[in-house]
């Protein structure tokens, strides 16, 4: 292209001396071809210049595409291991998050329970229907370093229709601090350590719910401070709270109540996970064997009665709606290659507590007994069985007769079957067929809750179970329900 330039340059020069006045008429001629030759090298150069163009975008473009797809790349690496730091996400047992160093960690699961209830008590209406028993979202982890763990639990409300201010409700909510000496301390809400049954998780239970003498016992999620120490034999805690089934409650106002448990398991044979499942399902090992005790004391009685109208505030647990109560329990756990079995015994003294006219009820004493076994017929199928027997001391002689008649007793069988539907323990489909031997009764003495004194709490809409009409006996309870676990 340099060449056809300096030849254009000559021809224009030399048409522009041959322009001159004297030049001859040949000469004129040669002016003309020469233009024209000008004309036609001037397009050919602009030709030229225009592929060299086209050749330059061309190699311009193929970079910048080049580097706009290196910029895509590198941007999803960065998105995929959140924001390039090296953190990490994904599925092992839960869904979830870490950063890079570590410092954080957070696991989230889930679980469903759809149920279908079918209740039928003499003198009553049939009672039968479908539930959402349970929908869970559980997030927990660790912050700082892995010795300072949380969780945070949240809850469906099942009876919340025409409720506006029901719906989802905290059960887990605690911040836990794990020293070097293996001692943790854990302050929240949470599950007071009594009933192994009521900690063992609803989703690793070997009947469709737990037990009526686990509802009458129970102290449930209440708020308070724990101390304790887990090694490979022996695990110990204590804990003082708020008393019995105090969640979500604030501290200004409310019972005031004083409570202590603590509780010691030992682990004679197998894994400390198999202590968390009744199944025997997806546990560590084939054999295991655990025994443990609990004891608990609360006490509410300082706040006292007053004279400007403010009422005792009772608690309803073991048999009695009053003051004050002390108990215990003592449980044990063995399993094998395809069977489990598990048993507990449950005791309650309740000291005497007034009324809120200044009457003085006497106290009482409850206890009840349970014991339950699994076998695995195949790789996803178990059948299953559970007995209880329980007692309320001087319920038929409380304040007033029992409105219900009956006389504070439990005494039923349960049997049924489990199927997984999938590997592990995430899909579970549970039937159980329940009957009660014994009159059902609910609340206190002259119906429930109050007045305070003898109280009965094995019924529930959570379990199932009605109270029953006079004396009646024979009560059916059938429940069928699908899990889904992640």
């Amino acid at each position: 292209m340099a060449v056809s330039v300096h030849l254009l340059g000559s021809l224009l020069a030399a048409a522009t001396a041959s322009g001159a006045p004297e030049a001859t008429a040949n000469s004129d001629q040669e002016i003309v071809e020469l233009r024209s030759m000008v004309e036609t090298l001037r397009g050919e150069v602009d030709q030229l210049r225009a592929e060299s163009d086209d050749s330059w975008l061309t190699q311009q473009r193929s970079e910048q595409i080049r580097s706009l797809v290196t910029d895509v790349l590198a941007d999803a690496d960065t998105r995929a291991s959140l924001q390039g730091d090296g953190s990490t996400s994904g599925y092992s047992g839960g869904f979830y998050i870490r950063s890079a160093d570590n410092a954080f960690a957070m696991k989230i699961n889930g679980q469903i329970q759809a149920r279908y209830m079918y209740n039928d008590a003499k003198e009553q209406a049939a009672d039968y229907g479908f539930e959402v028993r349970r929908l869970k979202l559980k997030f927990h982890g660790h912050v700082i370093d892995e010795s300072w763990t949380y969780s945070l639990a949240v809850i469906n409300q099942r009876d919340s229709q025409g409720n506006a201010s029901a719906g989802f409700y905290a059960e887990d909510a605690w911040i836990q601090k794990k020293f070097d000496s293996g001692v943790y301390v854990k302050a929240g809400q949470f599950k007071a350590p009594m009933l192994r049954e009521e900690l063992v998780s609803s989703s690793a239970q070997l009947t469709v719910e737990r037990s009526m003498l686990n509802n009458q016992f129970t102290y449930g999620w209440t708020q308070g401070v724990e101390v304790g120490n887990q090694d490979e034999s022996f695990w110990w805690r204590a804990m003082f709270n708020d008393g019995p089934n105090a969640a979500n409650q604030q501290s200004q106002g409310e019972d005031d109540t004083l409570s202590i448990v603590a509780r010691a398991d030992f682990r004679l044979a197998g894994d400390w996970k198999n202590w968390k499942s009744f199944t025997g399902r997806s546990v560590p090992t084939e054999t295991y064997a655990f025994i443990g005790a609990a004891f608990q004391w609360f006490n509410n009685s300082h706040r006292g009665y007053e004279a400007n109208g403010d009422a005792y505030n009772h608690t309803e647990f073991g048999g009695y709606l009053g003051l004050r109560s002390y108990g215990l329990t003592v449980d044990g756990s063995v399993g094998g290659d395809n069977w489990t079995a598990y048993a507990a015994f449950m005791w309650a003294d309740n000291g005497s507590t007034v009324t809120n006219t200044g009457a003085m009820v006497d106290g009482n004493q409850a206890w009840g007994v349970l014991a339950q076994i699994g076998l695995m017929l195949d790789d996803d199928l178990q059948v299953f069985g559970r007995y209880e027997h329980g007692r309320v001391s001087d319920y038929d002689g409380g304040v007033v007769p029992p409105a219900q008649g009956g006389h504070g007793r439990v005494n039923a069988l349960t049997v049924g079957a489990n199927v997984w539907l999938s590997s592990g323990r995430t899909i579970k489909w549970t039937t159980d067929l329940g009957y009660s031997f014994s009159t059902l009764n609910n609340g206190g003495a002259s119906g429930p809750p109050v007045p305070p004194g003898p109280s009965v709490d094995y019924v529930s809409s959570g379990n199932g179970w009605r109270s029953d009409v006079d004396d009646n006996t024979g009560q059916w309870l059938v429940r069928t329900q699908l899990q889904l676990i992640f």
